[in-house]
């Protein structure tokens, strides 16, 4: 084999390797285990009024608002009409902007993607709830293709999934409104002219 094949071999496997990489799920941080149910258990009372607790050393510094749950059924599916549980502080969020996979064999794992559009909150936590705990994440501004997993039941593999629940951090929006975009750009372009303006 001569050393121009060997390293076109070389540089396809990196390749591979690199994009093998790029389609692994995002790991989320887990910050803990509890037992219970999240919304109308630790985090407080019933569904939308719920919070995170302050986790320090994490992105979840302020109590953090529910903004949707997602109630699953054994094989993985719901329905947005009766399964889906909305906070009206969040009018923007339909739904729509959530896709779920599943790992093989249940539903006590998988990844979920969030596409989150203009005015959509910013998801700092979610809880993954199966059996009688519940697993808490911290996302650290990732939301695609998040790897998600409830607590272990008695024979030591994930529970099924009951639930997903999100939370926002203090009713940030991710995205602004076109009317604030405008402005910055505005602005951004007000400081570019003025030190074109001081170079010359």
């Amino acid at each position: 084999m001569s050393r121009n094949t060997f390293s076109s071999f070389k540089g396809a496997g990196i390749a591979i390797v690199l994009s093998l990489g790029a389609m692994a799920p995002a790991n989320a941080a887990l910050i803990g285990t509890y037992d219970g149910n999240d919304c109308a258990g630790v985090f407080g009372p019933n569904f939308p009024n719920c919070f995170t607790p302050v986790v320090p050393d994490t992105d979840l510094t302020e109590r953090s608002q529910i903004i949707i749950k997602f109630n699953f059924n054994d094989d993985g599916s719901y329905s947005l009409e009766s399964d889906v549980e909305f906070n009206p502080l969040f009018s923007s969020i339909d739904g729509t902007e959530f896709t779920f996979t599943f790992g093989v064999g249940g539903t006590g794992t998988g990844t979920w993607t969030y596409t989150p559009g203009v005015g959509d909150p910013v998801i700092t936590a979610f809880t993954a709830k199966g059996s009688d705990a519940f697993n808490l994440f911290s996302t650290g501004g990732v939301y695609s293709d998040v790897a998600f997993a409830t607590p272990n039941n008695a024979s030591g593999k994930p529970a099924g999934l009951s639930h997903l629940s999100f939370y926002d951090s203090d009713g940030d929006l991710l995205l602004p409104e076109p009317g604030s975009l405008a402005l910055l750009g505005l602005g951004l372009l007000g400081i570019v002219l003025a030190r074109r303006r001081a170079r010359s």
